[in-house]
């Protein structure tokens, strides 16, 4: 019976793992993603982008807002960038009571990903932001701003 169980827990932990997204690699195509942005308006990577900036904890999430203060409210427009922000672990009432109407002050778009599957294909690294460079629809290779500057220097 216990060996039974254990197989049985074993087996759940493996068919649980065959389902979580693979990394995006250099070389893969952008996925088409269905999300929305801070305003509940629904969000797509246009054609033309070249930059993607992934911030996929509040750590990450901070060095970009303060990047992105500093700028004109259409930078993100002009580079040809899109800022991503996976808010998946937000607890759901922070989320609605206190994060959501913080980000609709902001005058530039962030795509949220509100479940875990919404960018759980993107690399991360926590504390950091994910600075992908898009050419032709196919993922670049990634770099990783940990500091204020190393987000400047890697957005120039």
């Amino acid at each position: 019976m216990r060996t039974t169980l254990l197989s049985l827990f074993l087996g759940s932990l493996f068919i649980g793992n065959s389902f979580a997204a693979e990394t995006l690699k250099v070389g893969d195509m952008l996925p088409t993603l269905s999300l929305t942005d801070q305003h509940d308006k629904p969000a797509k990577i246009e054609p033309n982008i070249t930059r993607i900036i992934f911030a996929s904890d509040n750590g990450g999430a901070s060095l970009v807002t303060s990047m992105l203060d500093s700028k004109e409210p259409t930078w993100l427009t002009q580079t040809n960038s899109v800022y991503l922000a996976d808010i998946h672990k937000m607890p759901s009432l922070i989320s609605k009571m206190f994060a959501l109407p913080q980000l609709r002050e902001k005058p530039y778009n962030i795509t949220l990903g509100r479940e875990e599957a919404d960018l759980s294909m993107f690399a991360r690294q926590k504390g950091c932001v994910a600075i992908i460079p898009v050419v032709n629809q196919k993922i670049g290779e990634s770099v990783f701003a940990c500091t204020e500057d190393a987000l400047k220097e890697a957005v120039k």
